[in-house]
């Protein structure tokens, strides 16, 4: 199975604790021909990455996230989906070989510019066939559950999402261990 994660919020703490701040709601489709916005050269230079430094590079992993990763990456294909800009790819490489789980990941997917996140990691999905995605942005959740992709989990932290009713192929989890059992259900 091929399993997406977020990182910020899923596999990394946020600035703001563990809470999802995003209610769902609309996002635009994807354009036509957003494939060829992966072929692009990638904003970039020293201003930029120290741009995402400062936003992202101090970020410390969430307890569960290493024996999680580590478990499935066994069993199942790996990928980063993240809305992060690609100019900070070299950041998260870093950051993944720091934890030691540079290895379990079979690729990064990093949002190109022209993209919001939703629509990225809905790009990415399709273009790569995630089987299963994992994100605490209910937005991004929603979005993926509502346009095809088969498994879909909200890291719902804090219990902010409440008792709404889920669409099809989206389900609410607690913890990445609640996740990676469910993907076994």
């Amino acid at each position: 199975m091929r399993i997406g994660f977020d990182c910020d919020g899923v596999l990394s703490f946020t600035p703001f604790g563990r809470l999802a701040v995003h209610a769902p709601s609309p996002v635009r489709d994807l354009p036509p021909g957003y494939e060829e916005l992966y072929r692009l050269r990638p904003p970039g230079g020293p201003a930029r990455l120290a741009i995402e430094y400062l936003r992202f590079g101090w970020r410390p992993m969430a307890p569960e996230a290493a024996p999680t990763v580590r478990a499935l990456a066994g069993r199942h294909e790996l990928y980063i989906v993240t809305g992060r800009s690609v100019a900070g790819e070299p950041l998260l490489r870093r950051w993944l070989r720091r934890h030691g789980l540079a290895d379990c990941f079979a690729g990064l997917r990093m949002a190109p510019p022209g993209l919001r996140p939703a629509q990225h990691k809905l790009a990415t999905a399709r273009m790569l066939g995630i089987d299963a995605h994992i994100d605490d942005d209910p937005r991004t959740a929603y979005h993926l559950a509502e346009h095809g992709v088969e498994r879909v989990f909200l890291y719902d932290h804090a219990g902010a999402h409440g008792d709404t009713p889920l669409p099809p192929h989206l389900a609410l989890v607690r913890s990445l261990t609640e996740f990676a059992d469910a993907l076994l259900a």
